[in-house]
């Protein structure tokens, strides 16, 4: 697994992508006030154009806050996840949520340990991080990924295996033979897709729930891409899947971007600003998002995105290409003021 991984990683970094910084007590920090100016990226964005940007109401850009408070709580150690006790967790109206699993260390075992509802287990103690439950206040089950934390080493190197490798079609029957699919990513999913399907499974025959909500921020929105494909692929059709991503990178490719948006139509990618995750892995490797965009553009305002890559300067793509970089807009804010918590928001409570 290391092996692989750091492979990855290399062929990856010796394409010109840049590394992560260092941290050390935040849960996810990069250096302040870092801005790195607009680059030419025309053999990048050759086959891309600007497209239609529609304006999003406050209330719509509001509704997007009980994912963000989801998608926070799963960088919280196993402890804080377990009791539902963090400062998001606390928060209206998630406050009622309960949790079915959860656990991992953020690294190559991310948050992986058996709570009282249900067992968590993982072949060879690997998996994600992450949780499972039920939600009453949004009569849904609620499947969280943990973003990277860059002082985790495989949780990086997960990050920078940029190779595009063929989908796995046990996991996701149908998907086109053309399909390819970030490596490191797929890795890291494939370490939990049997646990949580399995406890989704569990939450829908107790709770009688007709509704999935998949959620993450930054690799937890690449995680809760796939587990959003992976589970309409893998349960019954009268299942609604809901994907909302926060600063989700490309996951795969063409083909396969448009796998999700056939097969997922109720997905939403949030993206801010600057924030250069979005922007990753470059297009020039044959990596493309999929549809969904709702960008906060340079002055704050929310924006819908048509298509895959908008160049316009209201969108993220476009937006990086034009105005440039800004590291520190990864952690948002984002709807609400919401910003990627530190450690001590997990004990808020």
């Amino acid at each position: 697994m290391y092996n692989k991984l750091l492979l990855a990683a290399l062929f990856s970094f010796s394409t010109g992508v840049l590394a992560a910084p260092a941290i050390s007590d935040p849960v996810l920090t990069v250096p302040e006030n870092v801005t790195i100016p607009p680059v030419p990226l025309d053999v990048d964005t050759a086959s891309l154009k600007a497209q239609s940007v529609t304006p999003i109401s406050a209330a719509e850009a509001s509704s997007y806050i009980p994912y963000e408070y989801f998608s926070a709580a799963a960088y919280c150690p196993p402890d804080a996840q377990a009791k539902w006790s963090c400062k998001y967790c606390q928060a209206q109206p998630v406050k009622d949520f309960v949790v079915y699993a959860s656990g991992g260390d953020g690294n190559l075992v991310q948050y992986c340990k058996s709570h009282i509802l249900t067992s968590f287990k993982c072949s060879n103690n690997i998996c994600a991080a992450g949780y499972v439950g039920w939600w009453p206040s949004g009569n849904s089950v609620v499947v969280g990924h943990q973003g990277t934390q860059f002082n985790k080493i495989i949780a990086v190197l997960t990050d920078l295996a940029f190779l595009p490798v063929p989908v796995n079609s046990k996991l996701f029957p149908g998907t086109p033979s053309s399909a390819r699919v970030h490596f490191g990513f797929q890795e890291a999913h494939e370490r939990t897709a049997t646990v949580v399907l399995n406890t989704v499974k569990k939450v829908i025959a107790e709770r009688g729930a007709t509704k999935v909500v998949t959620v993450g921020h930054s690799l937890g929105g690449a995680l809760a891409l796939l587990d959003g494909l992976y589970l309409k692929l893998n349960l019954p059709s009268n299942i609604e899947i809901i994907t909302r991503t926060i600063g989700q990178p490309r996951v795969g490719n063409d083909a396969f971007a448009k796998f999700v948006d056939q097969k997922v139509p109720n997905l939403v990618r949030i993206t801010n600003k600057g924030d250069l995750v979005p922007g990753l892995p470059p297009l020039i490797l044959g990596f493309k998002h999929n549809v969904g965009e709702s960008h906060i553009n340079k002055q704050g305002a929310w924006n819908a995105c048509a298509g895959q890559d908008n160049l316009d300067v209201n969108c993220s793509t476009g937006q990086l290409l034009k105005q440039g970089i800004v590291l520190t807009d990864h952690l948002g804010p984002y709807a609400g003021g919401f910003q990627v918590p530190n450690l001590k928001d997990c004990y808020f409570v």
